[in-house]
């Protein structure tokens, strides 16, 4: 009974054409660049510089985004060409034309390893 539940699921999914649904999974700002990867592996961009809404650039997911809360980082203007090194500050909200939304911020915030008594375990 299982099997015939699944069959149309699995035949469906190879059928050519077709493609799975895919959604951004991370995003990341270089300067005035917005990279969107997408947890297919596909990778979308926009330039944001002065323009901070817009639709992503050759993307086979129509996506509008929307930055806000940019500011640089203050190490971005470290001495010696590092200024790539330090992603700015930002909240970006990425939209399919259905009204799907995802939130990010810039940079990644890092995830905490509460273990609890001030005790940190560390992986390995």
């Amino acid at each position: 009974m299982r099997f015939m539940l699944i069959l149309p699921l699995a035949l469906a999914a190879c059928a050519t054409g077709t493609r799975a649904p895919s959604w951004p999974d991370k995003v990341h700002l270089t300067g005035t660049r917005m990279e969107v990867s997408f947890n297919d592996g596909t990778l979308c961009h926009a330039e944001i510089e002065g323009t901070f809404a817009g639709t992503l650039n050759d993307c086979p997911y129509p996506m509008s985004y929307e930055v806000t809360g940019y500011k640089p980082s203050y190490l971005a203007t470290a001495p010696g060409g590092l200024g790539d090194l330090f992603e700015p500050y930002a909240k970006v909200r990425l939209t399919t034309p259905t009204g799907m939304s995802w939130r990010f911020e810039t940079p990644q915030p890092i995830p905490t390893k509460d273990q609890g008594a001030g005790q940190l375990k560390l992986p390995g």
